[in-house]
């Protein structure tokens, strides 16, 4: 172990030195300052020019208009709000750190293009956006500051090619094939030598507790996103549902705990209290294979539909949709409600949480990402559940209900499919459930197609999102924006361009480069085993860079988050006394460092666990490399692509 750590610790130290050397050999790099005279164009929803590129030390003389409404110049590392108004030239400059001090009133705002101490080396990018409401899509209005040299983008880039050299060397290491073909290592069980953390697990009321809290939650997103107030960045339930609750659930729930989100979900509550007829202790008696009594007509969801499909389309009808969920508070509210009202019809028609295992879109996004998860629920003996005849954790027990999900813990060898529900904790009579902690990212591949497109898709989504939400192309709002402009047909073509690239351009790709691994290693494999592996290694990265993506909407956010809270209906009430303090961003220079630290991360972690898959096609280490060479090309190029979107 001691080994295993200073090798890791040794690979950190090699990738960090490939991207400090040449990012402080670029120091002496700086061109000499100039003065640029700049004019920006604001209108809904963007800014001309989007990107605003200098050398440190550079005089920027700017100058503004607007094209329809009022809307501002909002740039908080200069400690400037100019305010920018339809019915004059001059702007009105406040400061962001104290907005009550008596404005400016010029023609003409001048910055010198430099940060203070340290900063003035490590922070390259700035974000300037819009402080006046100006319609529905008005969060979308941004633009980038760009101050060369860019000390992250090159110091990114540089360990990039750390990484990759790495992963190349790696295939000639003498222990590189009983490295890769070590099976389940590092399982801890959590609930072995802990009596009070196993009963708490098998225990109901600690569950309960944390749904009654996610019910809360749910009732008051319901009630603020309805009857709150229709400017999205100050609707409590639109931030709490899309600033908060999707952080916590992206960047921590399921990263570290797997599908905790689905142990505490309500939406499939009211299903199951119909089913069950008890909201807390199972009812003995059977209704068909199972041993617990349940209602309805508990048919079986149609055969070819129990894969990944139908959530992947769920998931991108979400996303097609998206703009308007988070821009109009109203419907993200009947979006819950919607949430709501189909578990519970399902669950009267169709057996167990048919809505949840089949269609549910947080299943589909945290199914496959819960492969990376450090927390795992698996047996304790798989002799005693091959002597288990009655599959209690699958059928059922007077302790406990048969399994939302279907599954049989002495069968389960991955996360995708349970939902922690802790049932089967509760149901097995030779209590030989319980939870693990194992290494991050630990599981490979993909089991089937339909999953492997899933996990394509979701990989895609994560680039779809990141462009949509935080570039700052003007004519993408163009696209989606139905709510004010009403751009039907090029709405449209949007939707034929994510939905086009997601089903079909990414896989197809994947699936192309798999079949050029085949041909170079020259293997008698087919190429969907090959295919199948592939889609696996997009996991890593995949995750990171939606992690990346909900950074800065929870940074930003966090000053209306507290106004909210205060003003929760936008009613002019003062609950917190922090209803009307000034906005100011979460540390917005180290948002790019985050992201691209995060995005360097994934791309290891896909390239270790690309490089891991094949082994049992081939023990040639050169056929292995060849298998993955291709991929591990892909996942490489996706990578620098949004280091460069996140940082420059």
């Amino acid at each position: 172990m001691k080994r295993g750590f200073k090798n890791r610790i040794l690979r950190f130290l090699i990738v960090i030195a490939f991207g400090i050397i040449p990012a402080f050999v670029s120091q002496f790099f700086t061109k000499q300052p100039v003065s640029r005279h700049i004019h920006i164009r604001n209108f809904r929803y963007g800014k001309d020019p989007a990107v605003i590129r200098c050398n440190r030390g550079d005089t920027l003389h700017l100058t503004f208009s607007t094209d329809d409404t009022g809307h501002s110049f909002y740039l908080e590392e200069f400690d400037i709000d100019a305010k920018v108004s339809p019915a004059r030239n001059a702007v009105e400059v406040f400061k962001t750190s104290d907005p009550t001090q008596k404005s400016v009133i010029t023609d003409e705002v001048v910055i010198i293009a430099r940060h203070l101490g340290l900063k003035n080396y490590l922070v390259s990018r700035s974000n300037y956006r819009c402080h006046v409401w100006c319609g529905p899509m008005h969060a979308f209005e941004s633009g980038k500051l760009i101050i060369g040299p860019n000390t992250l983008l090159i110091f990114s880039l540089g360990c990039v090619i750390g990484i990759l050299v790495l992963w190349l060397i790696s295939f000639f290491k003498p222990t590189f094939l009983t490295e890769n073909k070590e099976s389940e290592t590092g399982y801890r069980d959590i609930l072995k030598k802990s009596g009070i953390l196993r009963k708490l697990v098998v225990s109901r009321w600690p569950q309960a507790i944390f749904f009654l809290l996610a019910m809360i939650l749910v009732y008051v997103v319901l009630l603020t996103s309805l009857f709150g107030t229709k400017v999205s960045g100050r609707n409590l339930g639109v931030l709490l549902m899309w600033a908060i609750w999707l952080f916590l659930l992206i960047a921590l729930m399921t990263p570290f705990l797997g599908r905790f989100w689905c142990t505490v979900c309500p939406l499939p509550f009211f299903g199951d209290l119909l089913q069950r007829k008890s909201g807390f202790t199972p009812i003995e008696g059977t209704k068909g294979k199972y041993r617990n009594h349940f209602t309805g007509l508990f048919l079986k969801w149609p055969k070819r539909l129990q894969n990944n499909w139908p959530k992947l389309i769920v998931l991108l009808t979400l996303t097609t949709f998206s703009a308007t969920l988070v821009g109009v508070p109203k419907v993200t509210g009947a979006a819950v409600i919607i949430l709501l009202i189909v578990p519970t019809i399902l669950a009267s028609v169709f057996e167990l949480r048919a809505f949840c295992r089949y269609l549910c879109p947080v299943s589909g996004f945290v199914g496959p990402f819960s492969r990376m998860s450090t927390l795992a629920l698996r047996n304790k003996s798989q002799k005693t559940c091959d002597r288990c005849k009655a599959n209690y954790c699958q059928l059922g027990s007077e302790k406990g209900w048969a399994c939302p999900y279907g599954l049989n813990v002495g069968e389960m060898n991955e996360n995708s499919d349970c939902g922690l529900c802790l049932e089967c904790t509760r149901s097995c009579l030779y209590k030989n459930v319980t939870v693990y902690t194992r290494p991050f990212a630990s599981e490979l591949g993909t089991r089937d197609i339909s999953e492997a497109w899933l996990t394509i898709g979701i990989f895609t989504l994560a680039i779809v999102y990141s462009v949509l939400y935080q570039g700052h192309w003007a004519i993408v709002r163009d696209y989606v924006n139905v709510l004010d402009k009403g751009n039907w047909n090029l709405f449209g073509r949007y939707a034929i361009i994510v939905w086009t690239a997601t089903l079909v351009i990414m896989p197809g790709l994947i699936y192309g480069l798999s079949w050029i691994g085949t041909r170079l290693a020259k293997i008698g494999r087919q190429t969907k085993e090959v295919f199948l592996g592939s889609a696996g290694s997009l996991l890593p990265l995949g995750l990171m860079l939606w992690i990346a993506f909900v950074i800065p909407m929870l940074f930003v956010n966090v000053t209306f988050i507290k106004q909210s809270l205060s003003d929760p209906f936008g009613w002019g009430w003062d609950f917190f006394g922090t209803a009307n303090i000034p906005w100011h961003q979460f540390m917005p220079g180290l948002v790019p460092w985050l992201q691209a630290g995060l995005i360097l991360y994934g791309l290891y972690l896909s390239l270790r666990n690309l490089k891991k898959t094949p082994v049992k096609f081939s023990d040639h280490k050169r056929k292995l490399m060849s298998i993955t060479f291709p991929v591990g090309l892909f996942l490489t190029c996706s990578t620098v692509a949004m280091i460069f979107f996140f940082t420059n």
